[in-house]
């Protein structure tokens, strides 16, 4: 029966895409899969050109790091743009010399340029000079160039790499083989460990990639950039160029280039990663492209992955099953087959094929990111090392989807949590809707590793810490709302979390204590009310106070009703448009029995008017107390739900007495005073005892009770409670 009922829902799933739910106004919301299943798996994300065509490189990326690396930045006190050269002259250099090398940089011509650094080393001097003559007189740079390269190697440690790239440069035009020549000799010079700070050695990749692409050497020039992409922003975007330039060839220049492979695999990474703008921009040439790059086999079969994942994108389902088949195992195809296995509703074949995808992933980080060897823009390189890991990520969190799908929690829930970060409101979904509290409680402690304070975590999520941590505190929070109060503080990270989890315990405990009770019984005097219920009304208050100013923390949940992930201060407004895969009745069955009480935004406000009601409950109806707790809930609810709040103010007018501060209750509420409520509770009493010999005796020992009481709970009550 459940293999039919999934049978079912997979028939009407990923018949047609619908749009993604509305969020609310917020922050940059991570992507959640589950908001509409059957949508986020029919799609197949368009991967970053950035990142594919980092597999094109023709060289290894291995350059050892720089001691230290200079980029050009904008001074905006000075308005105008500091180069990575005048940095690094200014910065790598003793005072003195960094002066005179300033000065040489200022000079007219070479000549004077040499003079004005007289004082400096024949390195440092001749690179100037030249540096000046550069634009100028570049057969004089030259020659100053070439003396640099021809001292002593132990002179000329701080220059060298300057003066390769600088005369390859100067050559280029008119010697292009010897300029490649002395780039490729940069290149292996710097991979030895020759001082390379301002990164010329990515910069003459670029350099010598134009000079091959001049000279119609597609495969060189395609390879040179491709290496420069894995490190700096320049190689991609000259790649992006370049396909563009082709694309916008016509046919009878067209077709013989994309008989060399490295143009055929350029540009079918291109249109995999760029459908959807040439979609909306230049639809024909998307047709004429997909055509051209079909139509002689040896293109399509290189590149049948690519051009099968097109096709997909675009609904042609059959033939991007023809082409997977051609595709030589790669996780892009057990991920493709999986979203191909869905649409023919055979869901067992999409669950192997998603785990086929996992595996198929390299087991260490890409080297950029493992270990940033070389990084001419370090926050590009990170950026590409990112997008690396993000196609794993989404393979793991989809084959979790799936699984949820199948009733397979817990492996939901193992699959979603090694996605990572970025599906955490995913994983959390589940860890808080779907399984029991035991369930993940028994995931926790076999799976998760123990999480690690704010002020030593260097990860963040929302300002939180590690996604372990996260998982930890959720399940305390909820471990919290049951009762399990002992329990729930082992989970609690942060040490002030830890606190406010115990003071919560006590409180509780207090609340449910009839403290004074027996004692009055075994003085042997019958009096009709009990003194505990003032311990009890005063813990029910400050158990109130304290679930009102940290139940976000201490009780919230992380998704709705509270989005404890986003600190309550947005929400998700779900799309009305029926879903195209629906939650089985199994799974509904759960989210039912985990619903929040009362499953309303911060719902937590709802139980601290409650426990405030409760605390008035206990006071004497004409005491300060019972009205300071009434007006406490009143305050708490009046703008989220007034008419809850209109029921405790109605509650005060008719049992409660005048209190001076009436015209502002539900506005500002006083504490309440619960010493007067205990000498109001005596004089309720005293004004209602029958006239006996007994009268002055049960006062005496009614004063040294209510006395003793208080000093017990001034001492037991601790520390006062933080608002937030």
């Amino acid at each position: 029966m459940t293999h039919i009922r999934f049978s079912a829902l997979a028939s009407v799933v990923l018949l047609s895409l619908s749009s993604a739910p509305v969020y609310s106004c917020g922050p940059d919301f991570p992507l959640q899969l589950l908001s509409e299943r059957g949508t986020h798996l029919q799609n197949l994300p368009e991967p970053e050109f950035a990142v594919l065509v980092t597999q094109l490189a023709s060289l290894p990326a291995s350059w050892p790091v720089p001691e230290k690396a200079f980029h050009s930045q904008y001074d905006y006190q000075a308005d105008r743009l500091v180069s990575a050269t005048e940095q690094a002259e200014q910065q790598l250099l003793p005072a003195d010399d960094a002066k005179l090398v300033a000065a040489m940089r200022q000079q007219p011509d070479a000549a004077a340029a040499l003079k004005a650094g007289k004082d400096l080393s024949e390195e440092l001097r001749l690179y100037t000079a030249g540096a000046v003559a550069f634009a100028q007189d570049p057969k004089a740079a030259a020659a100053l160039f070439q003396q640099v390269l021809a001292l002593p190697a132990a002179a000329q440690s701080q220059r060298r790499s300057w003066a390769l790239y600088s005369l390859a440069r100067l050559q280029a035009p008119n010697d292009p083989a010897q300029a490649i020549q002395l780039w490729q000799q940069l290149r292996a010079e710097v991979n030895k460990g020759l001082a390379d700070p301002l990164q010329l050695a990515v910069a003459s990749l670029g350099e010598e990639a134009r000079l091959h692409l001049a000279e119609q050497q597609w495969h060189a020039a395609i390879g040179l950039y491709a290496t420069q992409a894995h490190y700096d922003a320049s190689g991609y975007a000259s790649l992006l160029q370049l396909s563009r330039q082709l694309l916008a060839k016509p046919d009878a220049e067209l077709q013989p280039l994309l008989t060399q492979p490295a143009v055929s695999r350029l540009l079918s990474l291109y249109l995999f990663s760029q459908l959807s703008g040439l979609q909306y921009s230049a639809p024909q040439q998307l047709t004429r492209l997909l055509q051209l790059l079909q139509q002689t086999p040896d293109i399509q079969l290189a590149n049948a992955l690519e051009l099968a994942a097109v096709s997909y994108q675009q609904g042609q389902y059959d033939n991007a099953a023809t082409l997977l088949q051609q595709a030589t195992d790669s996780p892009l195809k057990w991920w493709l087959s999986a979203k191909l296995a869905l649409r023919s509703n055979d869901l067992a074949a999409a669950a192997s094929a998603y785990a086929k995808a996992s595996k198929a992933f390299p087991t260490e980080l890409p080297a950029p990111a493992k270990a940033p060897e070389y990084q001419y823009d370090e926050a590009f390189s990170r950026q590409i090392s990112r997008k690396q890991l993000q196609t794993q990520c989404r393979v793991e969190a989809e084959a979790g989807v799936l699984a949820l799908q199948r009733g397979e929690y817990l492996q939901a829930m193992r699959l979603l949590y090694q996605a990572g970060s970025e599906f955490w409101q995913d994983t959390a979904y589940i860890a808080e809707r779907v399984l029991t509290t035991a369930e993940l409680q028994k995931f926790v402690d076999t799976e998760v590793p123990a999480g690690t304070p704010k002020a030593q975590s260097q990860w963040s999520w929302f300002g939180d810490t590690e996604p372990n941590t996260l998982l930890r505190q959720l399940l305390a929070r909820r471990l919290l709302r049951e009762g399990q109060t002992d329990t729930a503080q082992r989970y609690f990270v942060e040490p002030q979390l830890q606190q406010l989890a115990q003071q919560y315990q006590v409180l509780m405990q207090q609340s449910q204590a009839g403290a004074l009770q027996n004692t009055l019984e075994n003085i042997g005097i019958r009096l009709q009310l009990d003194l505990g219920q003032l311990a009890r009304a005063d813990a029910l208050f400050e158990l109130a106070r304290l679930t009102r100013q940290h139940g976000l923390e201490l009780l919230g949940y992380e998704g709705a009703p509270d989005y404890q992930v986003f600190y309550g201060q947005f929400e998700f407004y779900a799309d009305s448009t029926p879903p195209l895969w629906p939650i089985p009745a199994a799974e509904q069955q759960r989210l039912t029995q985990t619903a929040a009480m009362p499953d309303k935004r911060f719902h937590y406000r709802y139980v601290a008017a409650d426990l405030a009601a409760q605390s008035a409950d206990l006071w004497p109806q004409n005491s300060q107390a019972y009205a300071a707790s009434l007006c406490a809930a009143t305050t708490w609810l009046i703008n989220r739900e007034p008419e809850i709040a209109q029921q405790y103010y109605q509650r005060y007018l008719q049992h409660g007495a005048y209190v001076p501060w009436g015209a502002d209750f539900g506005i500002r509420c006083p504490q309440p005073d619960a010493k007067s409520a205990a000498n109001r509770l005596q004089a309720n009493f005293t004004a209602g005892l029958p006239r006996q010999r007994d009268l002055a005796i049960g006062g005496a020992v009614m004063l040294l009770t209510v006395a003793g009481w208080w000093v017990w709970r001034r001492r037991s009550k601790g520390s006062g409670l933080s608002s937030n």
